[in-house]
């Protein structure tokens, strides 16, 4: 890990405009080991924070024409990662309300009512329906995620996609089985 001076900094800032790959690694390699923890300490989670350091410096590569205008890059770096690591637990909310959700559905349940048996049924029939009808990619990453308890590491591997990329196809999942349930479920659920 590299100590930058703030002149030192803004010169590896202006090289960007050079598309200095090397200028680019001294930046990251100065601030990934102190971004880590900083994101480790907010989420939890070594691989999210490994994730975001990335994001993080993915961005700051694909804006590098701009960099030079950073007055504190320092600020910038922990401001952008504070943003995504918040992002990422908005998210994680979201996801961990909707696999709730989904769970409850997915449940087999038995009662001794047969017309609360004959909801669960419907339910689960019209949930393995609306997961029949996900794009495969999705779906198999749904299933990995959700029925298998694989991390996104994991998945990422087995199908040789980039986590972020298994991200969005199972946000993407959730969002869809969610919108194809809502309705069924209020009218079901409410029936008289």
């Amino acid at each position: 890990m590299y100590k930058l001076t703030l002149e030192k900094e803004q010169e590896l800032l202006g090289r960007l405009l050079l598309d200095d790959e090397q200028a680019f690694a001294t930046l990251f390699n100065s601030y990934r080991n102190k971004l880590y923890g900083f994101i480790f300490g907010i989420t939890g989670s070594s691989e999210i924070a490994k994730d975001i350091v990335q994001d993080v410096f993915l961005k700051i590569w694909k804006t590098r024409h701009n960099a030079h205008k950073v007055e504190n890059f320092n600020a910038l770096v922990y401001r952008m990662a504070k943003n995504a690591a918040l992002d990422q637990l908005k998210r994680a909310s979201r996801e961990s309300t909707a696999l709730s959700t989904l769970s409850l559905v997915s449940e087999e349940r038995t009662s001794s009512d047969p017309f609360e048996d004959m909801k669960a049924t419907e339910i689960q029939l019209k949930y393995e329906l609306a997961l029949k009808k996900l794009p495969r990619q999705q779906r198999m990453v749904y299933e990995l995620r959700h029925i298998e308890g694989e991390d996104y590491g994991e998945i990422a591997k087995k199908l040789n996609l980039s986590i972020p990329t298994i991200r969005s196809h199972f946000r993407n999942a959730l969002n869809t089985l969610k919108g194809s349930l809502f309705s069924f479920l209020l009218i079901i659920l409410f029936r008289l």
